[in-house]
C-alpha cells in the first residue's frame, strides 16, 4: 500500500503543484524539448505505483514504456513543448542578439508550459522547477503572466520530486521520438549526447551539406566547428 510519505518530497509539502523539466539540452543532435505535469494525491499515487523516477536514470525502452503509461493515467495533465532544431536555431540567435542565452531560451520554454497548464488547472498554486539558471531567469519569462498568489520554486536536483521526475520522462520520450524521426527523415542513425557525434556529423555533412546541419543539430555547439574542421565555416553555418 503506498502511503503519504512514499510520495512525500523533500522540497515541499504541498499536496496539488505542477513539476517541469527538459531534455535535449546537452545533446547535439535533436530537438530542445520541456514537460510538464500537474499532479495531486491520486495522481502522485499512480505515478509511484507506476515506478515513475528521474528520467535519466532509466533505459530509453523503459522511458518509453513509462511516459506511455503517464500520457494514459495524465490526460491533458500532461503538456510538453518541442523546439526542433531548425526553430532551435533562429531562437537561439534571437536571443543571443538580445544579450541574452540559452538559459533564457529553456526558460521560455519552461514559461510556455506552465502557462499552458495554470491555464488548464487555475487553482493550482505551486509550481517546481529543476533549476537551471538563476531564478530571475524563468521568473522573467514568465513576467505579469504569474499570479502573485502562485508560488514557483526552483531547485537543483528536483528530479526527486515525483512530479518533476514524471515531467523528465515526457520530456525525455519526446526528445527520443524526435530524434528517431530525424534519423530515419535522412537515413542517418543520429546519436544522443555530445561525444561520439562528430562522426555521424560528418557523414551528414557528406550528404546533405553544411547548411543543412541546422535541421538536425544545435550549431552553437563546439562540435560543429569539429564536424566541419574550419572555425570559419562554422561561423557561417551557424549565422
Amino acid at each position: 500500500m503506498v502511503t503519504p510519505t512514499d510520495i512525500s518530497s523533500q522540497h515541499h509539502n504541498w499536496t496539488a503543484w505542477i513539476g517541469t523539466d527538459e531534455a535535449g539540452k546537452g545533446d547535439y543532435f535533436g530537438s530542445l524539448t520541456v514537460a510538464g505535469i500537474y499532479v495531486n494525491p491520486a495522481i502522485c499515487e499512480i505515478l509511484y505505483t507506476l515506478g515513475v523516477r528521474d528520467g535519466k536514470q532509466l533505459s530509453d525502452s523503459q522511458v518509453g514504456k513509462l511516459a506511455k503509461e503517464i500520457r494514459r493515467c495524465c490526460g491533458h495533465r500532461v503538456s510538453s513543448f518541442d523546439l526542433e532544431p531548425s526553430r532551435y536555431n533562429e531562437s537561439y540567435i534571437s536571443f543571443k542578439n538580445k544579450g541574452q542565452n540559452l538559459n533564457h531560451l529553456l526558460a521560455s520554454l519552461h514559461a510556455r508550459v506552465i502557462l499552458n497548464l495554470l491555464n488548464e488547472y487555475a487553482d493550482c498554486r505551486h509550481i517546481l522547477v529543476d533549476r537551471f539558471a538563476k531564478e530571475e531567469v524563468l521568473t522573467t519569462q514568465l513576467g505579469i503572466a504569474l499570479p502573485p498568489t502562485i508560488e514557483l520554486m526552483q531547485v537543483p536536483k528536483a528530479e526527486s520530486d515525483i512530479a518533476v521526475a514524471a515531467a523528465s520522462i515526457i520530456a525525455r520520450d519526446v526528445f527520443l521520438q524526435r530524434l528517431d524521426q530525424l534519423s530515419k527523415k535522412y537515413h542517418i542513425q543520429l546519436p544522443k549526447g555530445a561525444f561520439q557525434v562528430i562522426q555521424a556529423g560528418k557523414q551528414f555533412v557528406e550528404r546533405y551539406g553544411p547548411k543543412s546541419l541546422r535541421h538536425v543539430a544545435k550549431l552553437h555547439f563546439r562540435t560543429t566547428e569539429a564536424i566541419l574542421g574550419d572555425e570559419q565555416q562554422a561561423e557561417s553555418t551557424i549565422e
